[in-house]
């Protein structure tokens, strides 16, 4: 099986959605999303977790990595010593940041509440899209 078919079997076994596993692994419901998938939708290529990430995969699952490796296909991709992965911002979110760090402390407070308002909102969203989807 790859990670991915382990991973839905998981949340699946247990009730959880994609949201609430990848909290648990400190990963995004995204992340969760295309780990599923097996696809990574930059390259559209087989997609190759870090072993960082089945690390905390396994641990949330209960086993150790030692464990779970076996369970996976002989042809299952995992990155290791992947780079440090640069962020790239495009001008406006480049622009934004610059605005965010010249407000004062009560200004910075009510951005962070409207985008963690905007994010909750977000994640409701996929949550019941993939409640739709099944």
């Amino acid at each position: 099986m790859t990670i991915g078919e382990y991973v839905k079997q998981y949340r699946k076994s247990q009730g959880l959605s994609m949201q609430a596993f990848g909290e648990k692994c400190n990963l995004s419901r995204a992340y969760i999303s295309i780990l599923e998938k097996g696809i990574n939708p930059t390259t559209g290529k087989a997609f190759a977790p870090t072993i960082e990430t089945l690390n905390k995969i396994a641990e949330v699952t209960g086993v150790t990595i030692d464990t779970l490796l076996p369970m996976l296909d002989s042809n299952q991709l995992v990155t290791v010593n992947a780079p440090s992965p640069s962020l790239s911002l495009t001008q406006q979110e480049e622009t934004h940041i610059k605005k965010y760090r010249q407000l004062d402390a009560d200004g910075r407070e009510r951005v962070d509440y409207v985008l963690d308002m905007e994010h909750k909102l977000a994640n409701e969203r996929a949550e019941k899209e993939e409640q739709r989807l099944g």
